[in-house]
């Protein structure tokens, strides 16, 4: 029997999803991500209104964003566009990701498939989590889900336990 992961509904195996809430029910591996303890994660939350809005000053455009995942060292330089999704691949399901971060531990350090977006409004550059099971943390703060926080040159990501610098150049 499968047990539904969110109602605990008993189901025949082979059910794709749950008939009382309508889940999709894990069949076998590790489709999804796994929520981590919360030990294992930073416990603060950013605060939204904090962002330093107020600053005075023009930028220039930063000319290129690149990513440098802290654990492995790899750097990916990210092509132009007004959104970037950060996640891992699922081609079953649809999912490509702009930053495909399976390859860097993303399914064992609690990355979801869809995690975060990076969009750039005018010369900035913002963060935002798109309700991932782990959190995304901005310089050790949690940042508040479906919230755009604003990125700035050195700040350190991580999505679940993974961790990522960005560098605006």
């Amino acid at each position: 029997m499968i047990t539904c992961p969110s109602c605990g509904r008993q189901h025949r195996p082979g059910t794709l999803f749950c008939s009382e809430c309508g889940v999709y029910l894990p069949t076998g591996g590790p489709l999804r991500t796994e929520p981590l303890p919360e030990e294992e994660l930073p416990a603060s939350r950013a605060n939204p209104w904090a962002t330093g809005e107020g600053e005075v000053g023009v930028e220039a455009p930063p000319k290129t964003l690149r990513i440098i995942m802290l654990d492995s060292g790899r750097q990916v330089q990210l092509p132009a566009a007004p959104e970037l999704y950060l996640g891992r691949l699922d081609a079953a399901h649809g999912i490509f990701p702009d930053l495909d971060l399976t390859a860097d531990g993303g399914l064992e350090g609690g990355v979801s498939r869809r995690h975060a977006k990076i969009h750039q409004q005018g010369n900035r550059f913002f963060i935002e989590d798109v309700g991932s099971a782990n959190g995304t943390f901005l310089n050790g703060q949690r940042l508040t889900p479906y919230l755009p926080h604003p990125l700035h040159d050195g700040d350190e990501l991580q999505l679940g336990k993974l961790r990522l610098k960005v560098i605006l150049e």
